[in-house]
């Protein structure tokens, strides 16, 4: 199976693959929370009360101390200028991959914030059709 998402989708797809490595042989993850205790405080609030009132909960859905357990491929996907997933999720998660030996594939849009627009959207979709193509029809 593959999957693919954005932002929440991004943490989603992460999380099913280091979560049910058996199960996702292929994910592309687009400016993914890595790490809720970096995400904007009104969002995620909202849904995981504060750090301070749910340590547990926000230490389950922190992805950084299970990336070893990624199997399938992953594409990782990052506007330099996201001001809504800020990068260092992404590049801590890659400093984990690194720590731990796992390899991942990782993509970032200069010049674009959260979403990728305007012309370069065309060469996004391509990249993310063209992963899936390499590793689902093999």
């Amino acid at each position: 199976l593959g999957i693919h998402g954005w932002s929440y989708g991004g943490f989603m797809t992460t999380s099913f693959m280091l979560k049910n490595p058996e199960v996702f042989k292929v994910g592309v993850a687009g400016g993914p929370v890595i790490d809720w205790n970096m995400y904007e405080i009104m969002y995620t609030e909202r849904y995981m009360d504060s750090p301070q009132n749910n340590p547990e909960g926000y230490k389950q859905a922190n992805l950084l101390d299970k990336v070893q357990n990624l199997k399938g491929n992953l594409l990782m996907i990052h506007g330099a200028q996201d001001n809504v997933v800020v990068w260092q999720h992404s590049m801590n998660f890659l400093k984990a991959a690194v720590d731990h030996g796992v390899q991942m594939d990782y993509f970032v849009y200069p010049g674009h914030e959260h979403n990728v627009l305007g012309k370069d959207r065309v060469h996004l979709m391509q990249k993310v059709t063209d992963y899936f193509d390499e590793y689902l029809k093999k």
